[in-house]
């Protein structure tokens, strides 16, 4: 009777260990979602074993999938990830964030640094008709591709840069954009002291971040705000990288409060 325990026990641990191993496939996909061949190659799988846990996740609201037959972190997730140190962080950010959408007008987005990884922890819609919300909260991107992590990068070394999108190549090739433009835009935010893109990932789309600092002067999230391009142009950069800048202050204080 006890060995019968013992190997469920070890079968309950085995399939745990499997699922999250799913779920990392699944959110290193994000934006895009992954296939199921995709998530078997990537997990060292089998077919079966996916599916048959792939069917409990989306039971729960863990995973979803799409019309396009691929899989992507589902909202459950997102609020469980969000009940721990990422709600802490954005429920400290939030003031800000509202203030600062208020005063631009378009969409604004808080992403922290995950390992790898950038997650969106919270974002507010604006009050101009046209808005851009092509981040949903808790969509994971790879470091280096976005605008709020190409300002998180510019606030590490230069070989601490290079060596993240060294190891996230792989992902951001997907993205279609040569690895030379991005070593480019993060010396270009490390000069500035933000991040400015014309051509933000969505086409005819512009982005403007700003890096958020710990008491020490680490980078640990950023800020930003997306539009239609013609949002972004002229004078108003200007402007609206003040703004980045005012939120991103006020909300590194309110981290080092905290944590003092």
């Amino acid at each position: 009777m006890d060995k019968d325990k013992e190997k469920q026990k070890r079968s309950g641990t085995q399939s745990v260990f499997r699922a999250f191993d799913i779920l990392d496939s699944i959110a290193r996909s994000s934006p895009s979602g992954a296939s199921l061949k995709h998530i078997c190659e990537t997990t060292g799988l089998t077919k079966p074993t996916v599916h048959r846990i792939l069917v409990t996740l989306q039971e729960r609201g863990i995973v979803e999938k799409q019309p396009d037959l691929r899989y992507y972190v589902g909202r459950e997730l997102t609020l469980l990830g969000l009940s721990s140190e990422l709600r802490r962080f954005r429920e400290l950010a939030s003031p800000a964030l509202s203030k600062l959408s208020d005063a631009i007008g378009d969409a604004v987005f808080l992403s922290v640094r995950s390992g790898l990884d950038t997650v969106c922890a919270d974002r507010r819609i604006g009050s101009f008709p046209i808005q851009v919300l092509s981040i949903e909260i808790g969509s994971r991107r790879p470091l280096g591709i976005s605008a709020n992590s190409v300002a998180i990068l510019s606030r590490v070394s230069r070989t601490q840069a290079d060596e993240v999108l060294a190891q996230n190549v792989d992902r951001l090739r997907a993205y279609g954009v040569p690895m030379q433009t991005l070593h480019d835009r993060i010396s270009e935010a490390r000069r500035l002291g933000h991040t400015v893109l014309p051509r933000a990932i969505a086409k005819g789309t512009s982005a403007i971040a700003v890096p958020i600092t710990d008491v020490l002067g680490r980078p640990v999230a950023a800020i930003s705000t997306i539009s239609i391009s013609s949002r972004q142009r002229g004078a108003r950069v200007a402007e609206l990288v003040e703004l980045l800048g005012t939120a991103a202050d006020e909300i590194s204080r309110a981290l080092a409060t905290t944590r003092s």
